[in-house]
C-alpha cells in the first residue's frame, strides 16, 4: 500500500467533510484542554503544599513577651515525650525567613510589616497520631496566642488539589467521549460519501485494511490537530496568565519539563482517541459489507 495514497485518500475525506472535522477537532480540543489543565492545576498545589510543609507539624503563635518568656514556653514544649523537637524563631528570624521564601514576588514582602511577624515555636512530633494532644496542650500555654497545625493544612491544600484533577480529568473524559463520537460521526459521512468507491474496490479484491487505512489515518490527524491545540493553549494560558499572576503564598511556578511530558501524554490520548473514533465508525460498515 502506497503512502501517497493513504495521504492522498486521508487529505480527500478532511476536504470534504470541514464542518464535521472542525467539530471532531473542537471537541477533542475541549476535553484535552480541560484535562491538561488539571495536571497543571494539581502540580501547582502539589508544590505549593511541599513549599508550606517543610517538615514542621505544629506551628505555636506567641505574643509580645520577652526572651525569657518565649525561652520557657520553648523548653516546656521540647520537654514533652510526644515532642521529637522545638525550635524558637524570634521575630527577626520570621521576617528574614518570609523574605527569603518570597524573594521572587516583592511585591508581598514590601506588603508585609516586619514588626508583624509573630515570634514561634516550631514542633515536629515524634508520631503525628498525637497531635491532637498536643495541640491542646500548647494552646492552653500561657503566652502563646494560637496554634496551627501546618499538616493538616497542607493536606487541606492536598485534598482540594486532588479533587480539582479529579474533577478536571472525569470532565475531560467525558468530553473525550463525545470527541471519539464526532470523530466516528465524520468517518461514517467520509464512507457513505465514497460509498459507490469503496463497494467497487471491495468487489475488485481490496482488503479491509486498504479500505480503511486512510480512514484511520483521518481520525488520527482530527485526535492528533485537537490534542496539540490542547496543549499549545494549555501552556500558553499557564505561562502568560496563570504562572504571572501574584497569588501569594501560592506557588505557581511549574518546570519546563511537567509541562512538556504531561503535553506528550495528551497528545498519545488524543491520537487513540482519533483511531478508536475511525474504528468505531468503519466497524458497522465493513461488517454489513462482508
Amino acid at each position: 500500500m502506497r503512502a501517497e495514497y493513504v495521504v492522498g485518500e486521508a487529505a480527500t475525506n478532511l476536504r470534504r467533510n470541514v464542518l464535521l472535522v472542525l467539530g471532531a477537532i473542537l471537541a477533542v480540543f475541549v476535553s484535552l484542554f480541560m484535562t491538561y489543565m488539571a495536571l497543571v492545576v494539581n502540580e501547582v498545589g502539589r508544590n505549593s503544599a511541599a513549599r508550606w510543609q517543610e517538615g514542621i507539624t505544629i506551628i505555636a503563635w506567641l505574643d509580645d513577651g520577652d526572651l525569657a518568656d518565649h525561652t520557657a514556653i520553648t523548653n516546656e514544649i521540647g520537654g514533652w515525650a510526644e515532642v521529637e523537637q522545638a525550635n524558637y524563631v524570634g521575630k527577626a528570624e520570621a521576617w528574614e525567613e518570609f523574605q527569603n521564601m518570597f524573594a521572587d514576588n516583592p511585591a508581598l514582602v514590601e506588603e508585609v510589616d516586619p514588626n508583624a511577624m509573630p515570634a514561634s515555636v516550631r514542633v515536629d512530633l515524634i508520631d503525628n497520631e498525637t497531635h491532637t494532644v498536643v495541640v491542646g496542650r500548647i494552646g492552653s500555654i500561657p503566652g502563646v496566642d494560637g496554634v496551627v497545625e501546618a499538616s493538616e493544612a497542607v493536606e487541606d491544600t492536598l485534598e482540594f488539589s486532588r479533587a480539582l484533577n479529579v474533577g478536571g480529568i472525569i470532565l475531560g473524559v467525558t468530553l473525550g467521549v463525545s470527541a471519539v463520537v464526532m470523530i466516528s460521526n465524520t468517518v461514517r459521512m467520509a464512507i457513505y460519501a465514497r460509498r459507490e468507491e469503496i463497494a467497487i474496490m471491495k468487489l475488485v479484491g481490496a482488503s479491509n485494511w486498504f479500505v480503511r487505512t486512510p480512514f484511520l489515518l483521518e481520525g488520527l490527524i482530527e485526535g492528533l490537530v485537537g490534542a496539540a491545540l490542547a496543549v499549545l493553549a494549555g501552556w500558553f494560558a499557564f505561562r502568560w496568565f496563570i504562572s504571572n499572576q501574584d497569588l501569594g503564598i501560592i506557588d505557581t511556578e511549574v518546570p519546563s519539563s511537567f509541562l512538556f511530558s504531561r503535553g506528550m501524554i495528551v497528545l498519545a490520548f488524543g491520537a487513540i482517541a482519533g483511531a478508536v473514533g475511525s474504528v468505531v465508525g468503519l466497524r458497522r460498515y465493513l461488517q454489513e459489507s462482508n
